[in-house]
């Protein structure tokens, strides 16, 4: 076998062992597969649709739909098909939003989503060790992020609004507000747990 093919065999078999923990509820699982994939469903999405924000929100949409109902997920031999064809599907959808909305001030919200990690998941995470870190974590996390980048995740993710809402809301252009919530989930990445903390949040 050639270092190549061996290369490929072994991130086959890593990209399985995510699968399966992913399956399990594992979040840093999540992340890894986030992030052996996005590019290459980015590609994918700017070949059949050409417009980056919209094919950016499908990725995001499709990761979160993944945690969301990983209680549903099978078992697969090809993980980079079932997310190829899973993320083609979704670029076909139109987006549903939610109608609801009430207003959070940024430092509310900010330390809501650190309680929230705290207390709503106490009971299935007691065992860890490492909760107060995390949360900690989490908010330092989101302490980098600017004002506008604070308020466009509160209105996309707990308060479902659509981009053009936003837009309204925070009176900018509907280009402005899809950019501000794609550089602030794009800073989350870079700080370890954050995102994976932010998608369980926005789920329970």
């Amino acid at each position: 076998m050639d270092t190549k093919n061996k290369k490929n065999g072994n991130s086959e078999k890593l990209e399985i062992i995510f699968w399966n923990n992913l399956r399990k509820g594992d979040m840093e699982a999540l992340g890894k597969l986030y992030d052996m994939y996005v590019d290459q469903l980015f590609s994918i999405g700017m070949h059949k649709d050409g417009k980056k924000d919209y094919v950016m929100d499908c990725i995001h949409d499709m990761f979160y739909d993944l945690y969301k109902y990983r209680s549903k997920l099978s078992k697969t031999d090809s993980v980079e098909f079932y997310l190829i064809r899973s993320f083609t599907r979704k670029l076909n959808r139109q987006y549903i939003h939610k109608d609801r909305y009430s207003e959070m001030n940024l430092h509310t919200f900010k330390k809501s989503l650190s309680k929230n990690y705290t207390e709503s998941f106490e009971e299935s995470i007691i065992r860890e060790e490492h909760i107060q870190e995390r949360s900690n974590k989490l908010e330092e996390a989101i302490d980098t992020l600017t004002n506008k980048q604070k308020k466009g995740l509160y209105l996309r993710f707990q308060q479902g609004r659509s981009y053009e809402e936003i837009a309204d809301i925070m009176d900018v252009s509907i280009e402005t507000a899809r950019t501000t919530v794609y550089r602030a989930l794009k800073t989350l990445r870079k700080h370890p747990f954050t995102l994976g903390v932010f998608i369980k949040i926005i789920f329970f």
